[in-house]
């Protein structure tokens, strides 16, 4: 979260190593969780593919529900990044129906938000707002402010295609304001950031679609 990505990918390797060594797997589910994530920080997508496959087979194989939910979202973001479309829509589905019957709410707001993040890519801005709109609910009764800001900034993304700016930037303000109060400029989603939301709103609402 440092932004030390060397540091951390040799560290959670030195972890994977020592677990795998031990047959640790739970400690293997971690390091592969969080190489998986490093590798799609740094923008390496394939390779984050491949560690939350390996995490997903090993979860399944030792019957790990929150690792699942946890490498079925990882895989997701991965394919989403690679605009491999198809497999990721079949990931949050798998994640959305798991974390459904697992009662898991957190990894259903993963899923909502990921599928309307997906459902804006693929043309479909309408489907989008009700996946975000989900999620932004479960965000709010959750009392997740990150979360919040996120869905916003979907919702405002969504209502822009949709051509009803002042909608649109209700929730990029909305979003902004999360954000500023928490003293924080990121979030785990890279469309969400201060940065970014400013240049919407500076922009103006009306302008051109805004890049997802």
């Amino acid at each position: 979260m440092l932004g030390q990505h060397e540091r951390a990918t040799d560290e959670l390797g030195q972890a994977l190593q020592l677990a795998r060594a031990t047959g640790d797997h739970t400690g293997e589910l971690y390091a592969l969780g969080g190489l998986g994530l490093v590798h799609r920080m740094q923008g390496q997508h394939e390779r984050a593919t491949d560690r939350c496959q390996q995490a997903l087979r090993l979860a399944r194989a030792i019957g790990h529900l929150e690792a699942e939910q946890a490498a079925l979202s990882g895989l997701s973001a991965a394919y989403r990044a690679q605009r491999r479309y198809d497999q990721a829509t079949d990931f949050y589905q798998q994640l959305l129906d798991l974390a459904r019957q697992s009662g898991n709410r957190n990894w259903q707001f993963e899923a909502w938000q990921g599928l309307g993040r997906l459902q804006h890519a693929t043309g479909h801005p309408d489907v989008a707002l009700t996946h975000h709109e989900h999620a932004l609910a479960l965000a709010t009764d959750l009392n997740q402010p990150l979360d919040q800001a996120r869905a916003h900034d979907g919702l405002a993304y969504a209502h822009h295609t949709l051509h009803q700016p002042q909608q649109a930037r209700i929730h990029w303000q909305h979003a902004l304001g999360i954000l500023t109060r928490l003293g924080t400029d990121h979030t785990d989603e890279v469309e969400t950031t201060v940065a970014a939301i400013r240049a919407h709103l500076e922009a103006g609402t009306e302008g051109t679609e805004p890049t997802i």
